[in-house]
C-alpha cells in the first residue's frame, strides 16, 4: 500500500532494525507500559511473534516507509481481532523525529480503508494512554470514539477510543 509520501510493506524478517529502534526508543515507550528492549535479539524475537500471528491470520503489520529514501520510520497493525473477525484493534508507533509531520494521520487513513473494505471489519478499536494526548488527538481527527464505559483492566492508564462503520 502507499499514500503520497509513504509506502507501507507487510513486516518480514528483514525489519529486525526497525522494531529495534522503535522498541529501544525511550520516546515511543513512555506511554506504553512495558520494557524497552536493550538487545537486538529481543526485536528478532519480537519479528518471529509478529510473524507466527500474521501465519496463522491473528495479526497483520505494516512498517511504514518514505517513499523519498525509503526509510523506515514506524509500523501499524491490526490484531487482537473478535472472533467473528469484525472488529480489531489498531496498533501504531512511529520515530520521534518523524512526529508532528501528518506521516500516522496520512497512514490510518489507508489502514482503515484496507480494514474496512478488505478485512470487512465493522469496528475498529485504539488502546492509548489517556496522557499521550497526541496519541488522542490523532484518533479524534480520524472519528474515532471515546469508549466512556470500556475500560483496559490491565493498563489502568489507557483509555479506549473505537471507529465504527
Amino acid at each position: 500500500m502507499q499514500t503520497q509520501r509513504l509506502a507501507l510493506h507487510v513486516i518480514n524478517a528483514d525489519d529486525v532494525d526497525i522494531i529495534y529502534d522503535l522498541r529501544s526508543n525511550a520516546e515511543v515507550q513512555k506511554y506504553i507500559q512495558r520494557d524497552p528492549f536493550t538487545k537486538t535479539e529481543q526485536a528478532e524475537a519480537q519479528i518471529k511473534k509478529v510473524l507466527d500471528l500474521q501465519y496463522n491470520q491473528e495479526a497483520v503489520t505494516w512498517i511504514i516507509k518514505l517513499k523519498s529514501d525509503l526509510i523506515k520510520v514506524g509500523s501499524i497493525c491490526f490484531w487482537n481481532f473478535s472472533s467473528d473477525r469484525k472488529s480489531a484493534e489498531l496498533g501504531y508507533d512511529l520515530l520521534p523525529s518523524f512526529h508532528n509531520k501528518g506521516i500516522m494521520s496520512e497512514v490510518i487513513k489507508v489502514i482503515l480503508d484496507f480494514g474496512f473494505q478488505t478485512l470487512h471489519l465493522s469496528k475498529v478499536d485504539a488502546y492509548t494512554s489517556k496522557n499521550n494526548k497526541s496519541s488522542i488527538a490523532l484518533l479524534e481527527k480520524h472519528k474515532f470514539e471515546f469508549q466512556t464505559n470500556k475500560f483496559d483492566k490491565d493498563f489502568p492508564d489507557n483509555v479506549i477510543y473505537s471507529l465504527f462503520h
